[in-house]
């Protein structure tokens, strides 16, 4: 059964089906979850004091857990521009939006400099329809293995610089990619990338986010979408997220 829905988006009137949400994160699970930047996988841990155990399965009477995670190497997460910025912004309060419009476009990477990775000339070609404020980025090819793949040691792909000018320059204000950053995974720190997305220090984009580590399968068509961000309430730079797509009627 179609649940139908309409809203108003940055002053556009949206209809869109809440029956069939599509998930497009990668679960965080301590086991076959991506992982990147050598930072250590999740844990889930049942929490011990004297006799008590928060396990079931060790005979405790509830399960509880205790998580430890790196949010930037352990799954979908979402990050503000305090990931540059310091401790002054958070992403509870830069991230303003629960649900937006958004773009999906599939992107050829490239072989530049003996990296690969998305050009400008790429995502122009790629990019039509530019009028959504966030824009959800699936790398080509589309392997499955980017659900679980260890990035770390592997220069992954990322983004030229010159490739977020476009996407600053088209005001998007939520950048959602399938791959662990938006820059070179060694770059000495520069995070050139980073730093054009918000235009850090210059004019600060605070309310503006990049989600990496998504995976968006073979089964969705590019187009427009609402979006559902679920950023879970952490108050740090980043934060894991579960960004769901709803279909535009």
């Amino acid at each position: 059964m179609i649940k139908m829905m309409m809203m108003q988006i940055d002053g556009k009137e949206v209809c869109c089906d809440l029956s069939a949400p599509q998930d497009i994160s990668l679960h965080i699970n301590g086991e076959t979850a991506p992982n990147a930047f050598w930072l250590p996988k999740a844990e889930f841990n049942a929490f011990r004091m004297g006799s008590f155990v928060g396990s079931i399965e060790e005979g405790g009477p509830v399960r509880c857990d205790v998580v430890t995670l790196a949010p930037h190497g352990n799954g979908t997460h979402t990050e503000c521009v305090g990931h540059i910025a310091g401790k002054k912004y958070i992403i509870t309060t830069c991230m303003k939006d629960v649900v937006d419009l958004a773009q999906v476009v599939s992107v050829d990477l490239e072989m530049v400099g003996g990296d690969m990775v998305i050009t400008r000339a790429a995502l122009d070609s790629a990019w039509k329809d530019r009028a959504t404020t966030t824009l959800i980025i699936r790398t080509m090819p589309n392997a499955d293995t980017k659900r679980d793949r260890v990035w770390s040691g592997h220069n992954p792909a990322y983004m030229h610089i010159d490739a977020m000018r476009l996407i600053v320059e088209h005001n998007v204000h939520h950048l959602m990619i399938d791959l662990p950053s938006v820059d070179r995974e060694e770059d000495s720190g520069a995070l050139v990338a980073h730093h054009e997305f918000w235009q850090w220090p210059d004019a600060p984009r605070t309310n503006c986010t990049i989600t990496e580590l998504i995976y968006v399968p073979d089964t969705i068509d590019d187009g427009r979408y609402v979006v559902m961000f679920n950023v879970a309430p952490f108050d740090g730079d980043a934060a894991p997220s579960r960004p769901m797509l709803f279909a535009v009627l």
